[in-house]
């Protein structure tokens, strides 16, 4: 609810009182959960990030092919960011947060970076991927999952199944030909 708030009316615009009235709550509700409104905003932030790494670390621990940990990799990201693409619009604006909070961010960032990147990285090794540069593969996959969160609207006749199946193919490309 706040991430859709943030994005309708901006993040300096919404208040915790818009918040509570949002989720028939009050302040001192809301209050008991944060400390304040960039609270909220990294919360949404830590959210999002503890999750993609679970995800992700279950797949690198599956017994899959490098392959076919890549392609669960890109669409368990594809699917989440859809599901949760409020909470993603509004996390890529971390330049709100603190510089303190936004280190924090970055961390999360990095390890979830880290885990991608050993995906690719076994897929290199066992000569499943070829790419001279795993990080720069690394860059040019997450860059434009990421980029989901911009321009994503429910599409009639295209499920969100679909459009992870459609990045996951075509991404996977780039490594394998």
């Amino acid at each position: 609810m706040a991430a859709n708030l943030f994005i309708q009316k901006g993040y300096y615009s919404t208040t915790i009182e818009d918040i509570a009235n949002e989720l028939r709550m009050t302040k001192g509700a809301i209050y008991y959960y944060v400390n304040s409104k960039e609270d909220l905003l990294f919360q949404c932030h830590t959210l999002v990030a503890t999750k993609c790494i679970e995800n992700l670390q279950e797949i690198i621990e599956s017994n899959d092919t490098s392959l076919k940990k890549l392609e669960k990799s890109i669409e368990s990201l594809v699917l989440y960011i859809i599901e949760e693409n409020a909470v993603f619009n509004i996390i890529n604006r971390h330049n709100m947060l603190s510089e303190e909070l936004h280190k924090k961010v970055i961390l999360q960032r990095d390890c979830y970076e880290e885990l991608f990147e050993s995906v690719l990285e076994d897929g290199k090794n066992d000569g499943s991927f070829h790419t001279e540069n795993v990080k720069l593969a690394k860059l040019l996959i997450l860059g434009s999952i990421n980029n989901i969160s911009t321009w994503y609207k429910p599409r009639e006749g295209q499920s969100n199944k679909e459009i992870a199946n459609f990045y996951s193919k075509n991404l996977i490309k780039v490594l394998t030909e």
